[in-house]
C-alpha cells in the first residue's frame, strides 16, 4: 500500500506536467492564446517540510518526513499533493506504543493574493482528501481496576502486540502563505483542520494515532496540524 501511495504521488506530479508540455508542441498559435487565458501551467513546485525532522529529533521519533508539491493550472489555482512517512513512539500515562506508516494528501489551493509586478507570493485556502496506511505495536499498557476499593492500575506483563494493515481517511481545510525568498525558492507556512471520515481499527482496540492526522480519541474526530516548508519551483514554460 505504501508503494501505491508513492506511485500516486509521482503520477500527480508527472502527468499534468507532461500533458502541458506535449500540448505546447502540438497546438496552433491561436489555440495557445486561448489556452493561456484558461490554463496557466507555468511552474511545478517541489519541496519538503523543514519542521518535521527537527520535531522528530526532539521527540525521539525514528522517522518523520514529508514531501510537498503543487502545480499551477490557472493564474490562481494550484493542484497540490503531499506524501509523508512516520515511525513514532508514543508514550502516554496508560499506554506506550509505536506507530509506523505513510500518508498521502491531494487536493487544490486557491491563491487570494494579488501580486505586484515581479512578485510571486501567495496567500491561499485549499482542500485535501487524505489517506494513511499504518501499523501499531503496543509496547505496554495499564489496566485500571475500577472494582477495587482502592483505585489502582495493573501493568501488563506480556509481549508486544502488533496491529497491522490499519488505515484512515479524512478531509482537510488548509490555509497558508508562500513567499519567494530567492529566485524560484519559496518558504511556506500552512495550517490545516482535519475531519476524520473513516478508520480501520484492530480487534478489541482503538486507533489512538494516525500518521498524517495525528491523535485520535473516542469523543473527537477532529485534528489539526501545520507545515513549514522549503520548495523549489521548476519552470514549465519560458517567460516571454
Amino acid at each position: 500500500m505504501r508503494k501505491r501511495q508513492i506511485y500516486i504521488f509521482i503520477i500527480s506530479l508527472v502527468l499534468p506536467s507532461s500533458m502541458v508540455l506535449s500540448q505546447t508542441e502540438t497546438i496552433s498559435n491561436d489555440s495557445l492564446i486561448i489556452d493561456n487565458k484558461i490554463l496557466k501551467i507555468n511552474k511545478l513546485r517541489i519541496g519538503f517540510d523543514l519542521f518535521k525532522p527537527i520535531k522528530s529529533s526532539s521527540d525521539g521519533d525514528d522517522l518523520n518526513y514529508e514531501l510537498v508539491s503543487d502545480l499551477q493550472i490557472t493564474e490562481n489555482l494550484y493542484l497540490a499533493a503531499e506524501y509523508g512517512l512516520i515511525d513514532r513512539l508514543i508514550e502516554d500515562e496508560n499506554i506506550n506504543f509505536n506507530s509506523n506508516g505513510s500518508f498521502l494528501r491531494f487536493g487544490f489551493d486557491y491563491n487570494m493574493f494579488k501580486n505586484w509586478v515581479g512578485m510571486d507570493n501567495s496567500i491561499y485556502i485549499g482542500l485535501r482528501y487524505a489517506s494513511s496506511n499504518f501499523s501499531n505495536k503496543i509496547e505496554s499498557y495499564n489496566i485500571r481496576n475500577s472494582d477495587s476499593y482502592f483505585s489502582n492500575t495493573v501493568e501488563n506483563d506480556f509481549e508486544t502486540i502488533d496491529h497491522s494493515n490499519l488505515s484512515g481517511n479524512w478531509i482537510e481545510v488548509v490555509t497558508g502563505i508562500k513567499v519567494e525568498m530567492f529566485n524560484n525558492i519559496y518558504l511556506g507556512l500552512s495550517f490545516r483542520l482535519n475531519k476524520l471520515l473513516s478508520t480501520k481499527k484492530p480487534n478489541n482496540f482503538d486507533n489512538l494515532f494516525i500518521p498524517g492526522f495525528n491523535k485520535v480519541t473516542d469523543n473527537n474526530t477532529w485534528g489539526s496540524g501545520f507545515n513549514y516548508t522549503l520548495s523549489y519551483s521548476i519552470p514549465l514554460r519560458k517567460k516571454k
